[in-house]
């Protein structure tokens, strides 16, 4: 009987182990997804509009003659809604509204943590209409 008990308990010991080193592994993939750097200047035509005609300014959200919470991010209007709708601060960037939004839950379909940062190089860079 001690040598049942001993085996069972060997045997939880190495499930364990191999569990540990395989979800720890997991975590260190994740923590290693290959990212593109951030431009040394982010152009709001060039990198910001087209992260938002991809995941904002698509039908049923940030578009159209109804947007999302009045915002219009669709290209001929994004610079100037953004501005006079208060959705950008300057001189604290990480309180930006369009920031902190893209932080907790927008785009709907999931947090894009390169353009997340990319909005925010943006937006510290004074969030200028280039």
């Amino acid at each position: 009987m001690i040598v049942i008990n001993r085996e069972k308990k060997m045997l939880a010991i190495a499930i364990t182990t191999i569990a540990i080193a395989v979800f720890s592994r997991c975590a260190d993939d994740v923590g290693q997804l290959p990212q593109k750097p951030l431009p040394a200047v982010v152009s709001f035509s060039q990198d910001i509009i087209p992260f938002f005609n991809t995941s904002c300014a698509i039908s049923g959200c940030h578009t159209g003659p109804n947007p999302t919470a009045g915002l219009d991010l669709s290209a001929p209007v994004a610079y100037t809604d953004l501005f006079q709708k208060r959705e950008i601060n300057t001189t604290d960037p990480q309180s930006s509204n369009l920031y902190i939004f893209m932080n907790n839950g927008m785009p709907p379909s999931g947090r894009l943590p390169y353009d997340v940062a990319l909005v925010l190089k943006w937006i510290d860079q004074g969030a200028n209409n280039n």
